[in-house]
């Protein structure tokens, strides 16, 4: 475990270091302070809850999440580190989880940033603090499958914006079941089991200030099995090297 947190460290130093890390988490405060205020017009609809922010979340987490993994991998391929990484007595597990730690704190920093907007919520209403502290949780969840997914996105690509928009990609097609041209294309039972299993619908429950265990299970499941992959091509990369 100590071994996990170093790497852990390690990656949130250097990550820190660099002035992309805050320049994405910036952006993303920056458009989910404008789909709070602006899209979802908070002090137009006298409505003191987080539901406008909870609606947009998965989108922010596209946004965010292949950002702060772009560097993780590719990086160490582009400066030529990933031989030394071979070679230290460290299992492809214990750096995957490492990595994904890192990155996962990070994106808890961007999400803390929006802190700020459940004291507005109490300040001009009474919001029901449930549905707020649930929803984070969820965009805990929802973030950690995303986070998971760029880390493979990194693993597969030897430069970092490469890794950014494949990570945009494959973050961007957990989306598309909620497309409404499938509407028109598929029968309604074929729509609704479709939707089931993109990550936007899972996370329609929050909109409504509910926590389903089945939700959070996808997204967890979601999670361990793209850092099991991440595992399995950094296992591939290490015999190959």
């Amino acid at each position: 475990m100590n071994r996990v947190l170093a790497i852990a460290g390690k990656e949130i130093r250097s990550s820190l270091s660099s002035p992309l890390a805050y320049l994405f988490i910036l952006l993303f405060v920056v458009v989910a302070m404008g789909a709070f205020f602006v899209e979802e017009a908070f002090f137009a609809n006298n409505d003191a809850s987080l539901r406008g922010l909870f609606k947009w979340m998965p989108a922010l987490m596209v946004l965010l999440a292949p950002a702060l993994t772009m560097r993780i991998w590719a990086e160490e391929e582009k400066l030529g580190t990933y031989e030394v990484l071979a070679t230290v007595p460290l299992t492809s597990w214990q750096l995957v989880l490492g990595k994904f730690l890192g990155a996962f704190v990070l994106m808890i920093l961007g999400l803390a940033f929006t802190a700020g907007l459940p004291i507005v919520c109490e300040i001009y209403g009474d919001p029901d603090w449930g549905p707020i502290f649930g929803g984070y949780f969820a965009a805990l969840m929802l973030g950690s499958a995303y986070v998971a997914v760029g880390l493979v996105s990194s693993v597969l690509s030897q430069d970092q914006f490469l890794a950014l928009f494949l990570g945009w990609a494959l973050c961007g097609l957990t989306l598309l079941p909620e497309a409404s041209f499938w509407d028109d294309l598929l029968s309604s039972s074929a729509v609704e089991a479709f939707r089931s299993w993109g990550f936007q619908a899972r996370f329609h429950s929050v909109e409504r200030g509910v926590i389903a265990f089945k939700d959070l299970a996808f997204y967890l499941s979601a999670t361990a099995f793209f850092i099991y992959l991440n595992v399995t091509l950094v296992r591939w990369r290490r015999f190959a090297s």
